[in-house]
């Protein structure tokens, strides 16, 4: 009697565990995510290096903002470590910007806003993250924190310069007017070095939910020679901050 009341307090005991310690059956998770990226090259480059002309001289650096997203895939090792994988859509660059006080914006609100001509950098990849994954549960409820560090290699689509010089109609609204131009020797391969962290809903069979701050450093220079015929500098790498959502399924 002794050992079947030993043996039916094991059991629950078992069972209890197993509710406060969700197993993790589902090895491979599919998802997809989306999210924004602010990206800059760490020195500058023609035509904003050096003496500049007189078109650029009062441009200021500025964090180029632009997009990401596409699909993903996690395959759980054990309780604590992931592997995981991404195949995305990846806009980066830089960005330069001048004050334009011929211009006057104003908003729905009636409020009048500085108008700036904007220069950007827009460096398009197809970018295929790997991670290894570290997983973590600060407390009970249904949340992981899983930090991770990984290479993203990429390959670039498209690459130009735009600039937009804002104008005013009727001195109430604006609208840009834009000139775009291929943007030469660019490196069509690169690979970036990455450190972000992951917080959501614990992975589980469900549906689920988490947020993704990212940042990526990339391992070769942006173009493929360090300076124009001109003596002009191009040598500089890009530091990307992104911050995405994702579901996992």
């Amino acid at each position: 009697m002794k050992l079947k009341l030993l043996l039916l307090l094991s059991a629950f005991a078992l069972a209890a565990q197993a509710q406060e310690e969700p197993l993790y059956e589902k090895k491979v998770r599919l998802g997809v995510k989306i999210g924004v990226n602010a990206s800059v090259f760490t020195r500058e480059v023609d035509p904003f290096d050096g003496d500049r002309s007189r078109t650029y001289a009062n441009y200021l650096s500025y964090y180029r903002a632009s997009g990401l997203g596409g699909v993903t895939a996690l395959l759980v090792l054990n309780k604590r470590f992931s592997f995981g994988a991404e195949a995305l859509f990846n806009s980066r660059g830089m960005a330069y910007r001048e004050p334009n006080n011929r211009v006057v914006i104003i908003d729905d609100e009636g409020n009048e806003e500085l108008a700036y001509n904007r220069f950007n950098y827009n460096i398009d990849y197809i970018e295929f993250p790997v991670m290894l994954n570290y997983g973590f549960r600060p407390s009970t409820d249904n949340l992981t924190i899983m930090p991770y560090a990984g290479l993203a290699p990429a390959t670039v689509i498209n690459r130009k310069t735009k600039i937009r010089y804002e104008q005013s109609t009727g001195h109430t609204s604006s609208k840009g007017k834009y000139e775009t131009a291929t943007l030469s020797s660019v490196n069509p391969f690169n690979t970036s070095v990455l450190l972000g962290v992951q917080v959501g809903q614990l992975a589980s069979e469900k549906t689920s939910m988490y947020g993704d701050l990212r940042f990526s450093h990339t391992l070769l220079p942006v173009f493929d020679r360090a300076s124009t015929p001109e003596g002009a500098n191009l040598k500089t790498h890009m530091f990307t901050t992104s911050f995405s959502l994702g579901v996992r399924f």
